[in-house]
């Protein structure tokens, strides 16, 4: 018995699990899903978020029917005004390289608290944020998500180096900023 992993000929990512995790037999999502994750997670690699997704919970009990807003929706609002902020000069590193006193974070921390995921301190964001600005670090960098049960996934370590896969993904990541970036006002 063993996990395995594919992309459909749909490109949707499918996971079969085996034996089950967190009494989910399989997972099925777009890699857009790994994207969006990524940022409004503030995960370090795909396999993190492939692990988030596998793990995560969501608490129902957090949504608004009111508003519409539910556990994802702080962190939507965090990174569209980090963007909006980053688009005009704003920094949230200070000269020392650690995070100021981030709402993206604190967002972020929101949301995964709402999907049952561990939350993060700003400093391990900052230790997150230099381990990935480090080319040659060897380290696989975390923000604290338990990537264990994705190691033994059969055809998931193949997905992940493959050069393909990975302009895909980044293909997707930069759809997914750039759908938050601010647009200039269309105002004559």
């Amino acid at each position: 018995m063993s996990s395995t992993f594919e992309m459909d000929e749909n490109g949707l990512c499918i996971i079969r699990c085996d034996p089950p995790v967190d009494g989910s037999d399989s997972f099925v999502f777009q890699p857009e899903v790994i994207a969006s994750w990524k940022a409004l997670l503030g995960l370090a690699s795909t396999r993190e978020a492939i692990a988030a997704i596998m793990q995560g919970r969501e608490d129902t009990s957090r949504y608004d029917p009111k508003t519409g807003r539910g556990v994802w929706t702080g962190a939507f609002e965090a990174l569209e005004s980090a963007l909006a902020d980053s688009a005009t000069g704003v920094s949230m590193l200070a000269a020392d390289g650690t995070v100021l006193d981030d709402p993206l974070t604190a967002a972020r921390n929101k949301t995964r608290e709402g999907m049952s995921l561990p939350v993060m301190s700003n400093e391990i964001d900052a230790r997150m944020r230099a381990a990935l600005a480090a080319d040659a670090s060897g380290v696989e960098a975390s923000s604290g998500i338990d990537t264990a049960c994705t190691h033994d996934v059969e055809g998931l370590d193949a997905f992940l180096s493959d050069e393909s896969s990975q302009a895909m993904l980044d293909e997707c990541e930069e759809r997914f900023y750039e759908a938050l970036m601010p647009r200039q006002s269309q105002q004559n």
